[in-house]
């Protein structure tokens, strides 16, 4: 019989990491298995043409000193070795609004002088905002590592971002600004809840810094805390299914044939693909069937750019475009018309870059353009594919062009990523960019706990409460808060 495991963890994002972490902390014994050969999930870089391009961890809030994200940093020891790059204090992000540039800067004390510049006169409109940003984010005791004590703000919990911003002003570009960061959790007019918004843009306004090099720097120095540590890490190992004791899962079967036992089991894949591994009639068909059920985010269209030398300076920003005076673009998406934004990023390869080489562009795109090419794998996409994919990554350059002159003719190699490169490569069977949609609609079908109805498998990950950096590390802690006290672990971090 093999050995026998007190926690497996299914999946190395930075949930499952984190939660290993944890727990490997705490004296017990864990494993993760995950199915790529490289561990991280949205946390992955790949080496293209001398560039370093991340997956999905583009940039950092939050992480000045004595910051939410500088103290869960703190405690897994990700300041050791690794190196942040702090982004334009007066502009982290610049977005283009229908031909007109806006800076996002950083502070609040920054960003309302800003605001203030944009909207002379609408002082109370700012104070209105800020105040139901501070109501947000006070609601959920969690997001400033406090314990929970009591009900949410269940009024903020069921209100629409949209909604909310709408009844500040009736000012179109007022509204527009205040949503500028929209991309950041691709919100809806008719479903993401004024929490989100807050969280997100509170989260980047206060700080925002990017990781200088490779951001799966991140996922090795957590692998190697967690072996230190005693843990154990196995790649290449897809679980395919549970294998049970009575009403509990005794161990899980991976698509080598390998058994691995456990008491405990966390999932860090989307909840979708993990009631995939459980068979019939081991779990509710009402729970199962909401889990399989569960709308995505939409999903994106990358490409990888390697520039000629010091063609472009290296941007200490942001910069994004919205070719409509509307920024929530996920809510009015057309193929037909594709595409009508961007976001462009420069990864610095080193704390003083002077020119970047390399660069980035994403936007929206639905999984439904990919969907014909749904059965194929990286290594059998037919011709078609390919000559579709080029062809969208022109399109999408045309329109970067304008805003970059010369950036066509001076691009050396470029790699595409589309919906099936990340459904292949994070596992999401959409290719989703942030998990599960909230929706302040259905507050009650839409909500995932981190405990299922089998009792001793749990979840984690950006499908709990919210994506990023900052959703993803507060649902380890709410995970392993099950094992360790959640009270003890927030006492743990703040005290780091």
């Amino acid at each position: 019989m093999n050995k026998k495991y007190d926690f497996i963890i299914l999946g190395s994002g930075l949930g499952g990491l984190q939660s290993g972490y944890i727990l490997s902390k705490h004296g017990f014994k864990i494993l993760i298995l995950e199915k790529n050969s490289k561990l991280g999930g949205t946390l992955q870089s790949f080496r293209r043409f001398g560039c370093n391009f991340s997956t999905g961890m583009h940039y950092l809030g939050s992480l000045e000193e004595g910051q939410m994200l500088n103290k869960i940093f703190r405690y897994y020891h990700l300041f050791d070795g690794i190196k942040y790059k702090r982004m334009d204090d007066n502009g982290f992000e610049i977005i283009n609004i229908a031909g007109k540039n806006y800076k996002y800067p950083m502070g609040w004390e920054r960003f309302k002088k800003q605001f203030l510049e944009y909207f002379p006169g609408n002082e109370d409109v700012f104070e209105r905002y800020y105040y139901l940003i501070n109501r947000a984010i006070d609601a959920q005791a969690l997001y400033s590592l406090n314990h929970p004590e009591g009900n949410s703000d269940s009024e903020l919990l069921m209100s629409g971002a949209y909604k909310v911003l709408k009844s500040l002003s009736p000012d179109i570009e007022i509204r527009n600004y205040l949503a500028a960061l929209n991309f950041d959790y691709v919100g809806e007019k008719e479903k993401t809840p004024f929490y989100v918004h807050a969280l997100v843009t509170s989260y980047f306004i206060k700080s925002s810094y990017r990781v200088v090099g490779e951001s799966d720097q991140l996922a090795r120095s957590l692998a190697g805390s967690i072996e230190r540590m005693g843990g154990k890490i196995i790649n290449k190992q897809k679980a395919v299914k549970f294998q049970y004791h009575d009403d509990k899962i005794a161990a899980v079967e991976t698509h080598t044939g390998e058994v691995y036992h456990a008491d405990n089991f966390i999932s860090n894949i989307h909840p979708a693909n993990t009631m995939d591994l459980i068979e019939e009639g081991k779990i509710k068909k009402l729970y199962r069937k909401r889990m399989k059920k569960m709308e995505n985010t939409i999903s994106s269209f990358t490409i990888h750019l390697r520039l000629k030398d010091c063609f472009l300076k290296y941007l200490n920003h942001n910069y994004q475009y919205f070719k409509q005076n509307d920024v929530w673009y996920p809510s009015y998406y057309d193929e037909k018309k594709w595409p009508e934004h961007f976001f462009f990023h420069t990864p610095p390869i080193t704390e003083n870059d002077d020119c970047s080489s390399c660069a980035q562009i994403m936007t929206a795109m639905k999984y439904e353009e990919v969907k014909k090419w749904e059965d194929s794998t990286k290594r059998t996409r037919d011709p078609e594919y390919h000559v579709w994919k080029e062809e969208k990554a022109h399109m999408l350059i045309d329109l970067v062009e304008d805003h970059f002159p010369g950036l066509k003719e001076n691009i050396e190699d470029m790699n595409i990523s589309t919906p099936l490169s990340f459904r292949d490569y994070i596992g999401n069977s959409d290719g989703s960019m942030y998990g599960r949609i909230s929706d302040f609609n259905n507050v009650v079908s839409n909500y995932v706990s981190h405990k299922t109805k089998i009792t001793n498998l749990f979840l984690t990950g950006q499908n709990l409460n919210l994506h990023g950096a900052l959703g993803v590390s507060l649902s380890a802690l709410i995970t392993c808060g099950e094992f360790v006290g959640l009270k003890n672990l927030l006492e743990e971090i703040n005290n780091a």
